[in-house]
């Protein structure tokens, strides 16, 4: 078993491979697009393997006793013995890491789907029948396309996918998102996933559009979330609403689980044992009631166990001081695949800056040439 540590390197491409397997496994991405994913990955194993090959061969010379003057040139090239060891182990973290990823995007080769038209028509029909306001000749013609050109699609042996102009222009007039339309099968749904399905589709259209004020919450302060011995939360975010101290079994490097106490967020996936993996988003509603979206991993796994990494949604109320699980991408429910891309979806767009209504209006006044402090405040 291994335990879960970020590499000293490539983190960034790592990310963004990671960021790609959400995206093939919604079928977003041709098959060619996860071959060359694969080459890249196979790539940065063998640099690696290659390099602690390297290493290995100087950590016997180094076993063995070298002369002096040996002992100099080792060291001039590769640092001291001890130096050399810490790379070595630094080095097997991360190609643990990048063999983890192949391990995930091998099974979307095989596993790869085409486009689903008979899907995508079927939610275009289900749309129409609760938007009776919409027309299909409306998304045709919005789209610059002749009329009848989705019937013409539906036709048995027509083989042809529809344009991406038809695909934005029906969710557009749907009020709908993309991946909403091509990814969930909305006949399908109870009016409880309908209902998050409409949540979740107008959080993405806001956060593209900036309207929202998403929070981010790293992992490094996440994972250090404990208490002392009087049971007052330290090292991180006091009083977290999604932490809880618990007591549970946790497995070790011996044959037995040992019993432990500690604050950990107690996730609908794993429970307690339960890591951050990455950054964390949460977002303010009315009445304070706060939306988290929750990136998480088992806290011990086994190498290239697809199951061990997990997105949540949850939602706290703070007058009540209640939580509640929204959805897991761990779950069955066809509205997961739609939290994974919300997830990303907002992960990308925090990488931009973000002005908040106060820095705005500070920024704004002063662009009028108003320095001067407001009487209220």
């Amino acid at each position: 078993m291994s335990k879960q540590e970020k590499g000293p390197v490539e983190i960034n491409e790592k990310e963004t491979i990671r960021n790609f397997i959400a995206t093939a496994g919604m079928g977003l991405c041709n098959k060619d697009e996860i071959l060359d994913k694969c080459h890249v990955v196979k790539e940065k194993i063998d640099a690696l393997n290659s390099e602690l090959e390297e290493l290995e061969e100087a950590v016997q010379r180094w076993e063995t006793g070298p002369d002096t003057r040996d002992a100099y040139r080792l060291e001039e090239e590769y640092g001291t013995e001890e130096a050399i060891l810490a790379r070595c182990e630094a080095l097997k973290k991360d190609c643990d890491e990048w063999e983890d990823l192949l391990a995930q995007l091998e099974p979307l080769i095989s596993e790869y789907k085409n486009f689903n038209k008979t899907l995508c028509f079927s939610n275009i029909r289900e749309l129409l029948r609760q938007n009776p306001e919409v027309k299909i000749g409306q998304i045709e013609k919005e789209a610059r396309l002749r009329l009848g050109y989705m019937s013409r699609l539906e036709k048995e042996g027509n083989t042809s996918d529809p344009s991406m102009e038809f695909i934005v222009s029906a969710a557009k007039l749907l009020k709908v998102s993309i991946d909403t339309l091509i990814t969930v099968d909305l006949t399908g749904l109870t009016p409880t996933e309908q209902y998050i399905v409409e949540f979740f589709d107008k959080l993405e259209a806001d956060t593209l559009q900036d309207k929202l004020d998403w929070n981010i919450e790293s992992a490094f302060n996440l994972n250090r979330i404990d208490t002392d011995i009087d049971g007052f939360e330290i090292y991180g975010q006091r009083n977290h609403p999604l932490f809880t101290e618990e007591t549970f079994y946790e497995e070790t490097d011996f044959e037995y689980p040992q019993e432990v106490t500690r604050v950990v967020f107690n996730s609908k996936a794993f429970g307690p044992h339960t890591h951050i993996a990455g950054d964390c988003f949460n977002l303010r509603l009315k009445n304070g009631t706060t939306l988290y979206l929750m990136d998480i991993e088992k806290s011990v796994y086994r190498k290239g166990d697809p199951f061990a990494f997990a997105k949540e949604a949850w939602i706290y109320i703070p007058n009540k001081r209640k939580r509640q699980i929204l959805v897991t991408t761990q779950s069955g429910t066809p509205v997961a695949q739609l939290l994974e891309a919300l997830f990303y979806i907002v992960k990308e767009h925090m990488e931009h800056p973000k002005v908040n209504e106060d820095v705005r209006y500070a920024i704004d006044s002063f662009m009028r040439d108003d320095i001067e402090d407001d009487i209220l405040f």
